[in-house]
This record gives C-alpha cells, sequence and structure tokens, in this order.
C-alpha cells in the first residue's frame, strides 16, 4: 500500500440520467438524480483507494453547505481531509452532468467562483510522508511553487500531472513532473490529430519523462522516460458503454497503481486502460473493481408474438415493458397507460386486434398503434406510450439498449 497525495479540483456533482441529450430549447425529464463528490482528482484518489493505497485530497472550498457535503463525501470515500483550505469568501465549485443512457456519455457544466489552492498553503505540508504526488494542471499561479517544492524536497517519490486542458503556462512546468499524463482535449488545442503525433513532437525535450496520451476508444500513446519511440495502447473492446463519467480518471489512478508496483510503462499502461474500459461498464465509481455482471434477457424475440403481449419486468425503468412483434421488429413500449399512469394490464391482460393493429388498455379502454404507441381511440387521444430503446442479440436475445 502506498500513500498518495492528490492536488487539484474538487466539485460537488449533480448528475441527471436522461433518456438522450437534450436538443436546444427541449424540456425533458430526468430519469434519475445523484448527488456526488466529483472532481478529477478526488475521482482518481477514489479509485486508488479501492486498489489498496491510502489518499489525501489538498483542495479549496467554500464556507458553505456545499463544502460540508463535500467533505462527508470525501470522508465516505475514505479520502483523508485534513488539508483542505476553506476559504469563507466565494462558493464551493458545482458541475452539472447530463449523462446519457442512450450512449453512456457525458456532458459537464462547470461552476467555480472560488480561489484555489495556495502555495502558501500547500508549503506547509509535509509532502515527504507521501509515496506519490498527483497534480492536477491547473491553478497556474501556484502550481510551478508547487511543484518546485516538490521536485527540491522529494528525494525518491515520484510525480504524475494531469494535463486537461491547456493553460497558459501549463508547459512550463512540464519538466518538473515524472510522469505527464495527456488528455485528447490538450492535443486537439494543439494542432495535433492524435497522441502520437503530440508525443513525438514533445518527446526530444522532455527525455526524462514518462510522456502518457489518451484519446478514448483511440488508446493511448505513450513514451518511457530515456526514450523517444512512442508507442500505441489500443483500447479493450467492450460489448456496451454503460457510463464514461470518470473513465479519464480511473486511467490515471490505474496508472499510478501500475507504477508503483514496478510495472514498465506498457505494462502500466495497459492495466490502466483495461481498468479504464472497465469503469465504462459500470455506472459510478462505487465498487469498482467487481466484475461487469452480464444483464438478463427481458425475453427472447422467438417467443414474442404479433398476436399477444408479453409484459416483462424491468426495475431500472419504474415500470414493467410491453413487448409486441410487429413484422420483423419487436415494439417495447413502457407499461404506463399515460391517460392515470395505470399499467395497461392493471385490469385484465392486453387485448391485441390483429387487423387494427392496436393494444387495448384494460383499464378505460384506450387503443394504442402498436407501430408507434400512438393513442387513437380513447381517454388520452393522441398522446402515446413511452417507447423503451432495446436491442436484439443475434440469438434473439432482448436486452434494455442502456
Amino acid at each position: 500500500m502506498a500513500n498518495i497525495l492528490g492536488i487539484g479540483n474538487c466539485v460537488l456533482d449533480t448528475i441527471l440520467d436522461t433518456d438522450h441529450y437534450p436538443r436546444e430549447d427541449e424540456e425533458m425529464r430526468a430519469q434519475g438524480r445523484t448527488f456526488s463528490v466529483g472532481g478529477n482528482v478526488a475521482n482518481s484518489l477514489y479509485v486508488l483507494n479501492q486498489l489498496g493505497h491510502a489518499s489525501t485530497l489538498v483542495t479549496a472550498t467554500g464556507g458553505d453547505h456545499e463544502a460540508k457535503q463535500l467533505k462527508q463525501g470525501l470522508e465516505a470515500r475514505s479520502i483523508n481531509t485534513d488539508h483542505i483550505q476553506r476559504f469563507l469568501q466565494g462558493a464551493t465549485p458545482t458541475s452539472y452532468v447530463i449523462r446519457n443512457r442512450e450512449t453512456g456519455s457525458r456532458t459537464i457544466t462547470h461552476f467555480r467562483d472560488l480561489p484555489e489552492v495556495s502555495f502558501d498553503f500547500f508549503a506547509k505540508i509535509e509532502i515527504e510522508n507521501w509515496d506519490w504526488l498527483h497534480f492536477e494542471g491547473r491553478n497556474l499561479s501556484h502550481l510551478p511553487g508547487m511543484l518546485n517544492i516538490a521536485r527540491t524536497f522529494l528525494d525518491q517519490q515520484p510525480i504524475s500531472l494531469e494535463v486537461e486542458k491547456p493553460r497558459e503556462g501549463i508547459e512550463t512546468v512540464f519538466e518538473l513532473a515524472n510522469v505527464i499524463i495527456f488528455s485528447h482535449h490538450y492535443a486537439r488545442a494543439k494542432g495535433y490529430q492524435d497522441g502520437e503525433a503530440l508525443l513525438s513532437a514533445l518527446a526530444p525535450s522532455l527525455t526524462a519523462q514518462h510522456l502518457i496520451c489518451t484519446w478514448g476508444t483511440k488508446g493511448a500513446w505513450f513514451k518511457s522516460a530515456g526514450q523517444q519511440t512512442v508507442h500505441h495502447q489500443p483500447a479493450k473492446e467492450i460489448d456496451q458503454v454503460i457510463d464514461t463519467l470518470g473513465a479519464g480518471d480511473t486511467f490515471n489512478a490505474g496508472l499510478i497503481d501500475a507504477l508503483l508496483q514496478g510495472h514498465a510503462l506498457a505494462e502500466s499502461v495497459k492495466a490502466a486502460s483495461d481498468l479504464a474500459s472497465h469503469k465504462c461498464q459500470k455506472q459510478g465509481l462505487d465498487n469498482l473493481l467487481a466484475p461487469i455482471e452480464k444483464p438478463k434477457p427481458l425475453a427472447n424475440q422467438r417467443s414474442i408474438s404479433q398476436a399477444k403481449v408479453t409484459v416483462v419486468p424491468a426495475p431500472k425503468l419504474g415500470h414493467s415493458v410491453l413487448l409486441i412483434s410487429d413484422g420483423s421488429q419487436v415494439k417495447a413500449y413502457e407499461n404506463n397507460c399515460p391517460h392515470q399512469n395505470v399499467p395497461l394490464n392493471e385490469a385484465y391482460k392486453v387485448d391485441v386486434n390483429p387487423f387494427e393493429k392496436t393494444m387495448k388498455c384494460s383499464v378505460h379502454d384506450a387503443f394504442f398503434k402498436i407501430e408507434n404507441g400512438e393513442c387513437v381511440e380513447g381517454p388520452c387521444l393522441n398522446d402515446a406510450l413511452q417507447p423503451v430503446a432495446i436491442r436484439v442479440e443475434d440469438n434473439g436475445d432482448i436486452y434494455l439498449a442502456d
């Protein structure tokens, strides 16, 4: 087990789960809301804790209620909070995250009205007590001084630097780190089309550093200290993307963990890439190392008929699902009548008219088209059933698409 000190931003995330990414000026309903500790370094430290290490966060918060929520969240993740700089003026940073169930992508809007950790605050920390220091590449007013102190007083402990975005002056501190992890956002902003181009350009001037550039589904490129050759590690193929929020932070944690174990950079990048792929198949960061559980199919296409509705449970949706065949396709709808929000089979089974190609709610005789769920007769005329996105495997098994 290693003691790891992380220095960077920490935020309170409000995460909204949606069926799709909203269009401009669209009003939609979220399927779930979660409040969580966020921020690159805080996420990486949480993953490192799960990998068996002890972690401490150096960050700044306000004096508001959100600061208390953050501290409680960090402590629940077993992250040491003894070195948090508290400002009475300004609001604790917050982020608003739209997590798209359709694709697993995440879209983030940040709000910050707070100074970041000061050089004077950091200088009072006895950094010799930690085995690894990991910095977020931001706070350029104070970051160079912090890194200079770290290089001056640390003999053996590695220093890693995450460079997510282009910030004025960030390039001047590269030589002060041992391991530098670049994002594709930084590479693209600097005019590079892939990680190989970025690292090849940096390699001649950064000979003593491990350099890594992550690129999502394209994998990661890396150059070992003392070498000039850039190598590529493909991303591991996965069956289904559930949630990409925190995947990059997971990669960083996996890389630090593998390097602490004494693995070469190539092995470490592969381990980090595999761990990030594993994370993308799970919701959130809790119980990250647990095996991926393959979801159970709703049904098999061979059991779905044009003559009757099959009702199957779907706990994730809050309603059961109606399945019915429409020619060569299987149609799926939430079992929830828009008239009074009751299951269509509340009173008895859902009747099907094969000639009109409609389904009838058993409560108030509303008729819905099998083709698109539209109500064509009854008390909720012109309203519609909520469609459910599904996928059908080659063997006929039917799964929820998300």
